[in-house]
C-alpha cells in the first residue's frame, strides 16, 4: 500500500506532521506527494527517509485539466490529481489535515475489485440535500473525501481528473463541496464504505456532544459514535479545529499528539506511538 497526499507549498508543515504520523503505524511501499511545479519538499524527504520510505514527488503537469478551473478553486482538486496514479497498485490518499494514530493493516487486507475499487468514509450523518441532488441511495451514502483507498488500476475505468473536472465544470452548481461533490457523483454506485473510525471527523468529537448530531433522534449513526472514538484510526481536523487554533482547555488526546509529533519533526524516529502514551 502506498500513501499519497496532495499539496501545495504552504500545507507542507501541516502535511509533514501528518505524514510523519502515518509512518510511525504503518509501513508504506512508497510515499508520493502530487504538487503543482517548483513545490520544495526538504522537510517532508527527510521524513521519508527517516523512515526508510521512497519518496515519489509528481508535479502536476502544465497541460493538467486542473488549469482549466478559476486559480481559487483549483487546490481544491490537487486530489484528482492523486487518484490518476500509473502505477498499478493499492494507495491510501489522505488530506494533509489528517493525523494516524493507530496501525492500518487492515486496509491492506481489504477487497478491492472491479465493482467496488474505491473506499471511502460517510459523512455518518444524514446529508439530505447531497442524496437528492447527487442521485445518492440515502441520505447516508455521501462520502467524505479527506481519505480514501483505492486500486489504480481498477479506478480507472470509472474516473479520471478529466472525468472529474468536466463534471464539475458542467455541474458547478450542484457541487456544494467542489471536488467532493464531483467523486461521490461519479463513484456512487462504486464505493465501500469503511467504518468511521479510519475518518473520524470534528463533529464526531467527544468535545461536540453537545451539538445535534450526537442526538439519535437526528441522527441515527450517533450510536457509533462511542466505538469510533474508542477505537480510532485516522482523525481528520478541519482547519479551524488543528490544535494551535483552539484554546488548550479544549484540546483532546488527539490534539496534544499532533502537538507533540509537531514539536519532534526534527527527530521523526524518536516519535512515540499513539498506543505508548494512551
Amino acid at each position: 500500500m502506498n500513501l499519497v497526499l496532495a499539496i501545495d507549498q504552504a500545507f507542507e508543515p501541516i502535511a509533514a506532521v501528518c505524514i510523519a504520523s502515518f509512518l510511525i503505524h504503518t509501513r508504506f511501499d512508497s510515499l508520493i506527494l502530487v504538487t503543482p511545479p517548483n513545490v520544495n519538499l526538504t522537510r517532508i524527504a527527510f521524513i521519508a527517509e527517516s523512515y526508510n520510505t521512497p519518496l515519489v514527488h509528481r508535479p502536476i503537469p502544465s497541460d493538467s485539466v486542473i488549469y482549466k478551473l478559476p486559480v481559487d478553486i483549483q487546490p481544491y482538486f490537487y486530489c484528482i490529481e492523486a487518484l490518476y496514479q500509473p502505477s498499478s497498485g493499492r494507495y491510501l490518499y489522505v488530506d494533509a489535515d489528517t493525523l494516524c494514530v493507530s496501525d492500518l493493516v487492515a486496509l491492506k487486507q481489504l477487497p478491492l475489485d472491479i465493482h467496488t475499487p474505491f473506499a471511502a468514509c460517510s459523512h455518518g450523518r444524514p446529508m439530505p440535500d447531497r442524496s437528492l441532488i447527487l442521485n445518492l441511495k440515502t441520505p447516508y451514502h455521501y462520502f467524505n473525501a479527506g481519505v480514501f483507498l483505492f486500486d489504480s488500476e481498477l479506478i480507472r475505468s470509472f474516473v479520471t481528473p478529466d472525468a472529474v473536472i468536466h463534471f464539475y465544470l458542467l455541474n458547478s452548481a450542484l457541487c456544494r463541496f467542489r471536488e467532493q461533490c464531483a467523486l461521490n457523483a461519479l463513484l456512487h454506485d462504486r464505493v465501500k464504505f469503511l467504518p468511521g473510525q479510519y475518518n473520524l471527523l470534528n463533529w464526531m468529537r467527544k468535545r461536540q456532544t453537545g451539538t445535534r448530531w450526537h442526538n439519535l433522534t437526528v441522527n441515527s449513526m450517533a450510536y457509533c459514535l462511542e466505538d469510533v472514538r474508542e477505537n480510532m484510526k485516522i482523525i481528520h481536523f478541519s482547519a479551524g479545529s488543528l490544535p494551535y487554533n483552539i484554546e488548550s482547555s479544549r484540546h483532546e488526546q488527539m490534539d496534544l499528539y499532533w502537538l507533540l509529533v509537531q514539536s519532534s519533526l526534527s527527530r521523526p524516529s524518536a516519535i512515540p506511538r499513539y498506543s505508548d502514551l494512551w
